[in-house]
């Protein structure tokens, strides 16, 4: 393609020489370009790979891939470089670890249907660390045009992510030795973790934060005060509720390896004739972790969706999701109303929508940002022109957070 956009940087050449090499391939010829638009990953350098040789038999053969790996973080971006790391290491233990735990569990029970890309090959050097992974864009998989989902994007996400939650419960009573190493500890929302920052970082962090809740305060400023008075109670205490929501431990026996970060640019969907979405896959595990299947639902219901989707859809692709994952429950021979009834669901949603108000705290700025410099993001000028003359920005963060009192999440 004439726009594409050539990598030069020679690690990521070096790590394809030893890929080639490592399966054999002689006289290999490499292709690096950029795999992503700016803005649309916020942690690593994605980028596209091409190797074409010869095989051991003497064929011709070319392999499309995709090189993950850290990228330069700007000042002010509220993740450290310690941080980056251990999302890292959390995507390759999921790929290495989690999904050959599922296949193994599902290979007599129905299999697994794989929604995830292969890996090929990784490297965990600290700071140097890459994922070579499966292309998807040969087989036509591709970035939704927008980040904000309609029903029909939702409804295949939702069935899909289903039939993923499926893969732990079902390991759990199948497999009961392995599930134990699926018990991930939490990675990125820990009182913990908050303390090992630098007192720079936690100032940053701070700083961030308080934009951000200032943000939704004045989105509110003109409907009914007890929206915002709400709100006021959930942010008092928002790091304990976001510590507390992500405790895997505290839902037992519910608990299930999320994806973690299920929103729309870690989706990639294929499309028929007509444009409808009929096939996914999910990408970008870095923030998987072990808690409550709802954390799923709602990131991408109240981060992802207007509030008109959610008053027509909500209750509709709940069951949808919940369908899914009974039927692949039952197929592996197995009761989902033992497992996970639909009434500890209702629960969870509830129970956990403090969840959803921490994320779209932090996200909703930035799932309908259409700048491509990710700075602009976290600019705090940048953000306050847009709470003034964004109106679909300002409208998101109203409904999300009415939503949320109204639904008694909050």
């Amino acid at each position: 393609m004439a726009d594409e956009k050539i990598v030069s940087d020679e690690r990521l050449y070096d790590y394809l020489r030893t890929y080639a090499k490592s399966i054999k391939l002689s006289a290999p010829k490499f292709h690096i370009t950029e795999g992503t638009n700016k803005g649309d990953n916020y942690v690593s350098l994605v980028c596209r790979g091409t190797i074409e040789g010869i095989t051991e038999d003497g064929e011709n053969k070319k392999i499309q891939l995709i090189l993950k790996t850290t990228r330069t973080l700007d000042t002010g971006e509220i993740l450290s470089s310690s941080s980056v790391t251990n999302l890292f290491q959390r995507e390759m233990f999921f790929y290495t670890e989690v999904l050959p735990i599922f296949k193994e569990t599902l290979k007599d029970r129905g299999e697994i249907i794989d929604r995830f890309p292969i890996l090929y090959n990784v490297s965990d050097e600290s700071g140097k660390e890459i994922l070579i992974l499966e292309n998807l864009a040969p087989q036509g998989f591709v970035m939704a045009k927008s980040k904000i989902l309609d029903y029909p994007h939702l409804r295949l996400a939702l069935r899909y992510l289903g039939e993923f939650h499926a893969y732990s419960f079902i390991t759990r009573v199948a497999n009961p030795t392995s599930f134990e190493k699926l018990k991930m500890k939490e990675h990125m929302f820990s009182q913990q973790l908050a303390d090992n920052n630098s007192d720079d970082k936690k100032k940053d962090i701070e700083k961030y934060s308080k934009l951000l809740i200032e943000l939704v305060f004045k989105a509110l400023a003109n409907e009914n005060k007890h929206y915002s008075e709400r709100y006021q109670r959930f942010v008092e205490n928002m790091s304990q509720n976001l510590y507390d929501s992500v405790d895997g431990k505290a839902v037992e026996p519910y608990a299930v390896v999320n994806h973690g970060d299920f929103w729309t640019n870690n989706m990639l969907f294929k499309y028929d004739k007509e444009n409808n979405p009929y096939d996914l896959r999910f990408i970008d595990l870095q923030l998987s972790r072990y808690a409550s299947p709802a954390l799923d639902l709602l990131y991408v219901l109240f981060c992802c969706c207007t509030q008109e989707i959610r008053s027509k859809y909500f209750d509709q692709v709940i069951h949808e999701y919940y369908e899914t994952l009974s039927r692949y429950i039952e197929r592996a021979g197995y009761d989902p109303d033992i497992l996970f009834p639909y009434e500890v669901l209702s629960e969870h949603l509830t129970k956990f929508g403090k969840y959803a108000a921490g994320m779209a705290t932090y996200t909703i700025h930035a799932f309908t940002s259409n700048d491509v410099e990710i700075k602009n993001t976290y600019d705090s000028d940048v953000l306050q022109d847009r709470i003034e003359n964004d109106s679909f920005y300002r409208s998101m963060l109203i409904g999300t957070f009415k939503d949320l009192v109204d639904r008694n999440y909050i």
